[in-house]
């Protein structure tokens, strides 16, 4: 007695058809992502053509969080900037920008993102030795 095979309910033509609109439509997914561009930095400009125009300052400091907008500013300029109608929490918005951006430079600079600081020890920092003194400075 032989045994018969059911037939196949999806032809080999139909499965490779399949295939291939899975593989165009991951393709299309992958490459749809990179091609995304970040929205241009405001510049100040901007910000102080908004603020002329009665734009809020909470609609102001969303913008420049949408296009993550850091802007270095001397306290001269700070001065101008505010006889120029440019509100105060904008301000403050600004210079907390710039700080953090320093702050995240240095950080990733001198530290190592994914082990904390240094890594596997010497010279960053000892990574035995009496328990005070252990893991900490």
């Amino acid at each position: 007695m032989t045994l018969k095979r059911p037939p196949n309910p999806v032809p080999e033509r139909s499965r490779s058809s399949l295939r291939l609109a899975a593989l165009l439509l991951a393709t299309l997914l992958v490459t749809g992502c990179a091609t995304l561009r970040p929205p241009d930095p405001m510049t100040l400009e901007q910000v102080i053509e908004l603020s002329k125009n009665g734009t809020p300052p909470e609609d102001i400091i969303t913008r420049l969080q949408e296009t993550r907008t850091v802007i270095a500013i001397s306290g001269a300029r700070f001065a101008k900037l505010r006889e120029l109608g440019v509100d105060d929490s904008v301000l403050d918005y600004l210079q907390k920008s710039y700080v953090s951006a320093v702050e995240m430079e240095a950080r990733m600079r001198y530290q190592n993102p994914y082990w904390g600081y240094g890594g596997w020890g010497p010279p960053y920092r000892p990574m035995f030795g009496p328990w005070p003194y252990r893991y900490y400075w």
